[in-house]
């Protein structure tokens, strides 16, 4: 839904600022960017590259999805409530729910992992 505008072509002075919904925007794009990006990640992490620019990328696209996944969901509430804007303080309720049960799974898979290593016999 469009903001109303008053008549200088500005937006009435109770709704979020421009500045915010960009925020809001690319805040929401990194974290929808971020399984892309792990994809991504993860085919540089496989692919054999070990010099030493390979390995950078794979830490800094690690750390870009660890942010996205972490930090935008809580960062865009914070800002979403901050200015008013209560679609995107939903929106980011919703992707910090779906963050946490990502971890959450992703720390039950570590952790059911850890049990058995491969090859052991006591596991069979």
């Amino acid at each position: 839904m469009p903001a109303e505008k008053n008549a200088s072509g500005r937006e009435p002075s109770g709704g979020p600022s421009t500045v915010a919904r960009r925020w809001i925007t690319g805040l929401s794009l990194w974290w929808t960017a971020v399984p892309v990006v792990l994809v991504g990640q993860m085919f540089i992490g496989t692919s054999g590259v070990r010099d030493p620019l390979g390995e950078a990328l794979v830490r800094v696209l690690l750390w870009a999805c660890v942010g996205g996944i972490v930090l935008a969901p809580v960062v865009g509430f914070a800002l979403a409530r901050a200015t008013g804007h209560t679609e995107a303080r939903r929106r980011f309720a919703t992707m910090g729910a779906l963050s946490l049960g990502f971890c959450l799974l992703f720390v039950l898979f570590l952790w059911f992992a850890a049990e058995c290593a491969p090859g052991d016999p006591s596991c069979s």
